[in-house]
C-alpha cells in the first residue's frame, strides 16, 4: 500500500459531530470556512460568534468557540455590545440569513454600519426563507419562484429585491463588502 499524505482534514475549530444541515445547504460550507479561517489565524481563543435565528443557529453545535444566540435581527447589536464591553480584544462576527439580516434586522445592521462598528458579518443569502418553507424574502430575485410567489417575484406586486452587499458598500464605516 502506498503512503498518502493528508492534505486537508477537519479544522480544529469544528467539533467532531455529524452536522444537521440538509443536502446542498451552504451553511455547512460557511461554518467550515469560518473554522478554517479561525484556525489559520490562530483566533480560537479570541473569536466570538453571534448567530441569529434560522439554520445558521446550529453553529452552536459545531464550532468550538464562544457563540451567542441572538434575538431575531439583533446579532449586530449583541456583537456591538460584546466588542465594546471587552474593549475591542475579541474578534466578533455575526452569521445571519435573509429574514434575520435583510428583514427584521435591517435597521440593526444599517446602524452598525453607520457607526462603523468593528465587526464582521457573514450574510447567508438564500434569496428565500429556507427554514420556514421557501417563502418570498426581501432578497428574492425578480421572477424567482417561491412558495408564496409561485409565478415568480413580480415588482408590481412584491417590490424589488434588496441588494445588501451593494447597499452596505455605500457606507463610509464599512471597510469591505462583497457578494460571492
Amino acid at each position: 500500500m502506498e503512503n498518502r499524505e493528508l492534505l486537508a482534514g477537519r479544522p480544529k475549530t469544528i467539533l467532531p459531530i455529524p452536522h444537521l444541515y440538509c443536502p446542498g445547504c451552504h451553511h455547512g460550507s460557511v461554518f467550515r470556512l469560518i473554522a478554517e479561517t479561525i484556525d489559520e489565524l490562530g483566533l480560537q481563543d479570541k473569536a466570538v460568534g453571534c448567530v441569529g435565528v434560522g439554520c445558521h443557529a446550529f453553529g452552536f453545535m459545531f464550532l468550538d468557540i464562544d457563540l451567542v444566540g441572538c434575538l431575531h435581527g439583533r446579532a449586530p447589536a449583541v456583537a456591538t455590545g460584546i466588542k465594546r464591553s471587552l474593549y475591542g480584544k475579541p474578534i466578533v462576527f455575526t452569521v445571519q440569513g435573509d429574514g434575520d439580516l435583510a428583514a427584521i434586522g435591517m435597521g440593526t445592521i444599517l446602524n452598525a454600519a453607520i457607526r462603523g462598528e468593528k465587526l464582521t458579518t457573514i450574510f447567508c443569502n438564500n434569496a428565500g426563507y429556507g427554514t420556514t418553507g421557501g417563502q418570498l424574502a426581501p432578497t428574492t430575485l425578480l421572477d424567482q419562484k417561491t412558495t408564496t410567489t409561485p409565478y415568480g417575484r413580480n415588482p408590481d406586486l412584491e417590490g424589488y429585491p434588496v441588494h445588501i452587499a451593494e447597499l452596505m458598500a455605500t457606507f463610509r464605516g464599512v471597510a469591505y463588502s462583497a457578494r460571492c
